[in-house]
């Protein structure tokens, strides 16, 4: 745009500012078409949008009359601001987007020069219609298919896959359960069982237990753990003898006193007969 010496004579008569007007002016042009209307209320529109005064908008205008950037002759007799670059660039912009362009009113542009570019895009268009159609005839895309794949129903070894992985899940669970029997002596049933309900919640495709997502894991440590975070929440007044998480540790307490005494006989690990008793 600078390039244009028209613009350069703009900004050395009416300044910087004079640009802003012009620019904003083609705004509009190109939003309606390829021209637009003069109207009383043009100067203001610009001034609201600018802060520029009205005068000096108006101004600025007659200035691009004078030095051509709009045409002078049709803006005084139609009322009408375009310019035969506004119009050749429009009609470019349109084949560019391979629409077909009609200037009849307020035409700038020789009928001759006009006539060609219309011919040149129409046969652009036909050119690009012909072509999709050769390509949608080489490369059928047939209705049949395309339904057996939409109603194409999850092979039945998925099915199998999957009821097979729950029954794995079970399974580890049950031994999990398993592994933490031997240590309900040391830390009471109710704990333990709390810690078991805890780190082994399945994940939500089911497909692992909340333990098995660990990066890390030690059984012991992490039941010593639990066990002091468990005594520092119960000592801060929730195991007081009328609560009722106090009275489940005296009743889980009792529990496993009597175990002990009825299984002196063993060491570290319970008897299989009495794990379903213990995590009641």
């Amino acid at each position: 745009m600078f390039q244009d010496i028209r613009i350069r004579k703009l900004i050395k008569r009416q300044g910087g500012k004079a640009v802003t007007v012009y620019t904003l002016l083609l705004c509009i042009i190109y939003k309606e078409g390829y021209y637009t209307r003069w109207d009383e209320e043009l100067p203001f529109i610009i001034s609201e949008q600018t802060g520029f005064d009205e005068a000096y908008i108006r101004e600025a205008i007659n200035c691009c009359m004078t030095l051509g950037l709009f045409d002078d002759a049709l803006y005084k007799s139609q009322k009408v601001i375009t310019s035969k670059g506004i119009q050749e660039r429009y009609i470019l912009i349109r084949k560019t987007m391979k629409r077909v362009t009609n200037i009849g009113e307020f035409s700038l542009i020789s009928s001759q020069k006009y006539s060609e570019e219309s011919r040149k895009t129409s046969e652009d268009l036909g050119k690009t219609s012909e072509e999709s159609r050769k390509t949608s005839e080489k490369s059928p895309i047939k209705e049949s298919k395309v339904n057996k794949k939409e109603k194409k129903k999850p092979p039945k070894g998925s099915q199998k896959d999957a009821a097979h992985a729950a029954a794995l899940l079970e399974e580890r669970k049950e031994d999990f359960y398993k592994s933490l029997v031997p240590y309900v002596n040391k830390y009471g049933k109710e704990m333990v069982r709390a810690f078991f309900d805890y780190w082994s919640e399945f994940n939500k495709s089911r497909t692992r237990m909340r333990y098995e997502l660990e990066q890390t894991w030690e059984l012991p440590k992490r039941l010593a753990t639990w066990a002091s975070r468990d005594k520092q929440f119960n000592e801060h007044g929730t195991n007081r003898p009328n609560d009722s998480a106090g009275q489940r540790n005296v009743d889980a307490a009792r529990d496993i006193a009597s175990f002990i005494q009825s299984d002196a006989g063993s060491r570290d690990q319970p008897k299989e007969s009495d794990i379903a008793e213990l995590w009641k």
